[in-house]
């Protein structure tokens, strides 16, 4: 009769909640003037255009001035979702303000039967601050709810160009590590040069210098090909540091392995450099 009881309920779905309908978006702007929309909801509506047409939607109620907009469908961890990928949301400067309203995205999510969805917005790495309210919010999270006041996000975005230049002094000191290392006839200044390079090498993995060619392009400093070389240029000095770490580990290995000198004063080298 147990078994006979709990068939019964299951095909009639009897004891079975209604699932809420939700859905995830994630809001990414960028560091050159752009942005994109990335609506998870696949599933849940009858089909891939659907899901096209209301990021599509979504994008253009978020950002009303934004031009180019281009929708296609993608896949992240084997989940797909729809982005909509836009131009000129905002205007690149010294001082660069944004205002992102969700009422119009809430009330399109309604419309398609969605009660609850995730909102999440993320800025390039430059000093900003993000304000929902007018109060400063520091998880940047939303939730948007039927029948809930929708958030309206304002961003100020301030980039600092001069930390890219303080990020460009990695591979700088790399290279004349490396040079020094290399070339120089003197252990005591070589050795150093090296540990040098090696030393602005994990620094540059460290410290986010491969970020910081953002504040070129929020500026307005650099666009297209020109703003990727410059936010690849302080990561240079990684592979700086690994020829340089080869010489270390050589002339430690010499050390350990080879004849004691007892103490004698260092000889002229034969050639140039003390690696050779």
């Amino acid at each position: 009769m147990t078994l006979i009881a709990l068939a019964v309920l299951a095909g009639c779905g009897g004891g079975t909640p209604v699932r809420e309908q939700r859905a995830r978006i994630e809001v990414a702007v960028l560091h050159d003037g752009g942005a994109h929309v990335d609506l998870y909801a696949v599933g849940r509506l009858g089909s891939d255009a659907e899901v096209r047409a209301l990021a599509g939607d979504i994008a253009r109620e978020m950002f009303p001035g934004a031009t180019n907009i281009r929708i296609r469908m993608r896949k992240a961890r084997g989940v797909p979702f729809a982005r909509a990928e836009m131009e000129h949301v905002y205007r690149t400067g010294r001082k660069v303000s944004l205002r992102i309203d969700m009422s119009g995205a809430l009330r399109r999510l309604t419309a398609r039967g969605f009660q609850n969805t995730a909102m999440k917005l993320s800025v390039p790495p430059v000093p900003a601050t993000v304000r929902a309210g007018g109060e400063p919010s520091g998880p940047r999270g939303w939730r948007l709810r039927e029948g809930a006041p929708a958030p309206v996000v304002a961003v100020e975005m301030r980039p600092r160009p001069v930390r890219w230049c303080g990020a460009m002094a990695l591979p700088v000191l790399g290279a004349l590590g490396v040079a020094l290392g290399f070339f120089a006839r003197r252990r005591v200044l070589a050795l150093p040069a090296a540990g040098l390079a090696v030393v602005t090498a994990l620094l540059a993995v460290v410290l986010p210098a491969g970020r910081q060619g953002a504040n070129l392009g929020v500026a307005g400093l650099l666009h297209g090909t020109a703003l990727e070389v410059a936010a690849v240029a302080p990561l240079v000095a990684v592979p700086l540091g690994l020829p340089a770490g080869m010489l270390l580990a050589a002339v430690l290995v010499r050390g350990l392995t080879g004849p004691a000198t007892g103490g004698t004063p260092e000889t002229r080298p034969r050639d140039t450099g003390v690696f050779w």
